[in-house]
């Protein structure tokens, strides 16, 4: 199996029981939401709507964790967490920052994954 930097391919594999078809579908599903995840993003720090960023966070966090993107999920879960407690002076942009510079590398190595599958 290819090795890859942003996901976790053995970890679909163990979700997908290793059926080619299954991966793919999941990942074509992964890719509708991430696009509507960043969508969502976008809408809710033009309002500054941190009630609405921390739901996103938990989507985010949820969606990348099943993908094996790790370092993703991780950061969302810190997002959620942050807002949720109500940290001082917490910069909740750079999360989601941090989401959108490092899902494209997800999603490249994801769809180099589903032409391998199809």
């Amino acid at each position: 199996m290819k090795e890859y930097k942003f996901i976790n391919m053995d970890y679909v594999d163990g979700i997908t029981d290793g059926n080619s078809e299954m991966k793919c579908q999941l990942i074509e599903l992964f890719f509708e939401q991430i696009e509507e995840i960043k969508q969502k993003f976008s809408k809710a720090i033009k309002e500054n709507d941190l009630d609405e960023i921390q739901k996103i966070a938990h989507l985010t966090k949820s969606t990348t964790k099943v993908m094996g993107i790790n370092n993703i999920s991780e950061k969302m879960f810190d997002l959620e967490l942050g807002i949720k407690e109500k940290k001082e002076n917490f910069d909740y942009k750079s999360y989601i920052d941090f989401f959108l510079n490092n899902i494209s590398f997800a999603e490249e190595e994801l769809k180099e994954e589903l032409n391998q599958n199809k």
